[in-house]
C-alpha cells in the first residue's frame, strides 16, 4: 500500500512541476510576444509620422508658385510667346493650344 501511495504522490508531484514548467513556458513566451507587439507599434507609429511628414514636403515641393520661380530664376525660363507655341495634335478631330498648365 505505502509503495502505491508513493508511486501515486510521485506521478503527482511530477505531473504538477510539468503543468508549472509549461504554464511559466507559455507565460515568458507571453510577455515576450508583448514586447515585439509593442516594438512593432513603436515602429509603426515613426513610419505613420515619417509618412505624413513626407506628404507635407511632397505638397510643399509641388507647389506652383515654387515651381515657377525656379523655372524663371534657375533655369531663366519664360512663358513663350503664342507664335513659338506649336500644338501637339491628340486626335485628328482635336485641336488645343499649348498655354499654362492650371
Amino acid at each position: 500500500m505505502k509503495a502505491r501511495f508513493l508511486v501515486l504522490w510521485s506521478v503527482a508531484v511530477i505531473a504538477a512541476a510539468a503543468a508549472f514548467v509549461a504554464h511559466i513556458s507559455l507565460r515568458h513566451h507571453t510577455v515576450q510576444l508583448g514586447y515585439e507587439v509593442g516594438q512593432a507599434r513603436r515602429v509603426q507609429r515613426r513610419l505613420i509620422e515619417q509618412r505624413r511628414l513626407l506628404a507635407i514636403e511632397a505638397a510643399t515641393l509641388r507647389q506652383p508658385e515654387r515651381i515657377e520661380t525656379i523655372a524663371r530664376g534657375h533655369l531663366q525660363m519664360d512663358v513663350p510667346e503664342p507664335a513659338r507655341v506649336v500644338p501637339a495634335l491628340r486626335d485628328r478631330t482635336e485641336r488645343r493650344v499649348a498655354g499654362r498648365v492650371r
